[in-house]
């Protein structure tokens, strides 16, 4: 079941956005504290690399932060990385 699917009914648009914004931001986070787990011995990495992760994902929080003070025409982050 999806996000939309779990909504309750008479839900208000506060009650929906810290739902959902809990969640997301919980899974994000998760995600962050797995790509950490990257730099163990058990991985090679360059410096380069790692400056390369690093800038996507500032890149990527500033893009949010930029929706969250409604600044227009900032440029959207890039939505997939490679290295």
């Amino acid at each position: 079941m999806s996000e939309e699917q779990e909504a309750v009914q008479g839900e208000t648009k506060e009650q929906r956005f810290q739902r959902l914004a809990t969640k997301r931001t919980q899974a994000a986070l998760q995600k962050i504290r797995l790509i950490g787990n990257l730099t163990s011995s058990s991985y090679g990495y360059t410096p380069e690399q790692a400056v390369k992760i690093i800038g996507a994902l500032r890149g990527a929080v500033d893009a949010v932060e930029a929706k969250f003070n409604r600044v227009r025409g900032a440029q959207a982050a890039e939505t997939s990385f490679t290295l």
